[in-house]
Formats: C-alpha cells, structure tokens, sequence
C-alpha cells in the first residue's frame, strides 16, 4: 500500500516516532543477529566438534566474544548510518545489505585478531565470511523492513485520521448551514410571510365592508368570506406548520424543549409521557449546553416523525417518549399504543430517510411495529460531547 506523499513531513517532523523508528530498527537486527549467533556457537559447539576433525581446538569462548562482538558492530554501523526520512525503499535496503557486509568483514577480521582458529586457512576465511554476510545482511534487512512497515503503517494511520477529520469538518459545515437556511427560512415564513397574510387579510376585510356598503350579491359577498377564511387558516396553521418542520419551537433553547413543544401539539385525547434521563438534562442544560445545534434537531426530528407516523397511520390513545443517554450518544424512544403495522409489507419514507441520516454520522433507528399492538421506534444518536469518556 502506498503512502500519502503529506504523511512523511508528519513522521519526520515528530523526534519521538523518529527515535522510536530507529530502536526498532537496532533491537530487531539485533535479536535476529543474536539469535543467529548463538545458534553458529551451538553448531560448532555440539555438531562440528563431533564431526570435524581439529574442531575441538575451536575455543567456545572466543566464538561467543566474536558473534557478540559482530551483533554490536552491526547495530553500531546501522547506528551511524542515520538513513534519511525521504531515502527509497531500494536505498535502505542497500544501507542495510552495506551494513551487514561490513558486520561480516569485521567477524572476519576478529576471528583472525583473537585467533579463533589455529589454522585460518583460505578454506575457512571464505566460509567464515560467507556466514557473516548471511547472517548479517539477513538481520539489518529485516530490521529495516520492520523500520519501514513500522513507518508506513503510522503513515497510513494517520492519514485516515486525517481525512476522518476532514470529512467530519465537512459534515459539521454542512450541517451548520442547513440550520441557518432552515432558521433564516422558518423566520421569513413567521415573520414576512405572515405579516403579508395579515394585510392581504386586513385588505379583503376591507373590501368586504365596501362591498357590503353598496349592495353587493349575498353569493359573491360570503365567497370572498370563505377566501378569507382560508388566508386565515393557511396563516395560522400550514405556514406555521412548515415554520416548525423546518426549524422546531424551542431548539434555541435545547433538545428537551423542543421535544416539549412538540408532544404540546398533539391531539389534548391523546396522552403523552415524557420520561428524561438526568444525565441527558444535564448535556442539554440551557446554561451550559453540550449538545450542537444539528444533534438537538436531528434527535428532535425523530421524535418527530415517530409521533406524526403514530398519529397518522395508527389510532393511539398514549405516546411514550423516552430521552437517554448511553455510553456514546443519545438514545431515543418513541412507543405508541395504536394499530401498529407489519414492518415486512410496510415501508415508510420518512422513517426511511431518517435513517440514512443516522447512519450517516454514525446512529442507527430501528421500528418495531406489530399489527394491533401498536409501534415501538428506537434511536441512537452518538454526540461529541461523550465520545472519548
């Protein structure tokens, strides 16, 4: 997998990664060259002296004091050689093979030095520093394949931790500026749009009046009458109505209001309990509040739906409502004692789209509907002001 070319400045940039990238890079090569070195003592030690003749001469000794020596040379080659951040991978890799090709030239070297062998031969030079290369190289490639793995995969890491928080910035920005519009919208609709209602309304009462003044028809006097009626009645409720599906009574204030507004507009025959957990009162508190103002409206519009589908398809005499929180968001219920409805041969639009919205960010909104019985909708929300606790 490829590296992001803005990932490296980040790893280079931090000295604790850097430092860390390097001691793992040392502590690996030097378990495997360790490793490897014990198991050439062993071999000379309990097989060559069994077989080989003169091999008992070989002092065990000075063989450990030789391998421990090479491991130490290699890591301090590998040690010296502080490979550049931006170096290719074909660069390190060639680092690594110089550095254990100059680790089995120095094993050489010591062996001869500390007079391993009695006879140090052409024979032995060769097969002595055919080993060394092997075991050298072998150790410093792998370390710096480890080193490298290491990096990439913080590279990667961060990466997705970057974009992560670009897409969640993006979102957030998206949604404050769906809340403006649908303010900006919902203040024209209450103010403007029913202020001109009220003079189209001021303005046919007028007309009326002079109309009624100089004898007009009965018939045209009481339509103008019924067209005034219905002004009034759109001013009243539809503008209303669409004032408050855009941006809820009470959301300024916090989520719990907003949810009181609403059950407030249902139907005085039907019973509605609100049932609020303290822990949420205090996120939601309008002092302090911990909530953003697209959390409030998208759990606000859950209940809102649940609601408006419980009335609509169903004939409740009791809405329950239930405002939670769980270990990473709002947890939202809605239960209905109406006629309920068959989730396998029903589907509901808005219920829908709700939640595609919750998925979104990360929530989830299940129905439970059964025939007779009545409906059951529950909401998680997850919100930033837990996440992490």
């Amino acid at each position: 997998m490829s590296v992001p070319a803005q990932s490296a400045p980040d790893d280079r940039a931090d000295p604790a990664d850097e430092a860390s990238d390097w001691r793992t890079l040392w502590v690996t090569t030097g378990a495997v060259a360790s490793m490897f070195a014990i198991g050439a003592v062993a071999q000379s030690t309990y097989i060559f002296a069994a077989f080989v003749p003169g091999w008992q001469a070989v002092s065990v000794v000075s063989r450990v004091v030789v391998n421990a020596l090479t491991v130490l040379v290699l890591i301090a080659v590998l040690a010296l050689w502080r490979q550049p951040h931006r170096i290719t991978r074909l660069g390190k890799m060639v680092g690594a093979v110089l550095a254990g090709l100059i680790a089995a030239l120095a094993r050489v070297a010591l062996q001869v030095l500390l007079g391993v062998y009695p006879a140090f031969g052409p024979k032995t030079v060769v097969a002595e520093a055919v080993t060394g290369a092997m075991i050298g190289v072998g150790s410093a490639v792998l370390g710096t394949w480890v080193m490298m793995s290491r990096r990439r995969l913080r590279a990667e890491v961060r990466e997705r931790v970057r974009t992560t928080h670009a897409v969640q910035t993006a979102v957030q920005a998206l949604e404050d500026e769906e809340i403006r519009v649908r303010r900006e919208v919902a203040d024209g609709l209450h103010s403007s749009m029913q202020q001109r209602l009220v003079l189209v309304t001021a303005r046919l009462d007028g007309a009326l009046a002079r109309l009624a003044a100089a004898g007009a028809p009965a018939r045209d006097l009481a339509t103008l009458r019924e067209v005034r009626t219905e002004i009034e009645n759109v001013r009243e409720q539809d503008v209303r109505q669409m004032s408050r599906l855009l941006y809820p009574d009470q959301l300024e204030i916090g989520m719990v209001p907003a949810v009181r507004a609403l059950l407030r507009r249902v139907p005085p025959a039907i019973a509605t309990h609100l049932e609020v957990d303290e822990e949420l009162r205090a996120l939601d508190d309008p002092a302090a509040p911990e909530l953003s103002q697209a959390e409030r409206l998208l759990a606000v519009r859950v209940v809102e739906e649940a609601v408006s589908n419980a009335l609509r398809h169903g004939t409740p005499t009791e809405v329950d409502v239930r405002l939670g929180v769980n270990r990473t968001g709002i947890a939202l219920r809605v239960r209905d004692d109406g006629g309920g409805f068959d989730p396998a041969t029903v589907t509901r639009s808005g219920t829908k789209r709700l939640a595609e919205r919750l998925s979104i960010v990360g929530g989830r909104l299940d129905v439970k509907g059964v025939l007779g019985v009545g409906t059951e909708v529950v909401a998680t929300l997850p919100v930033d002001a837990l996440r992490g606790r």
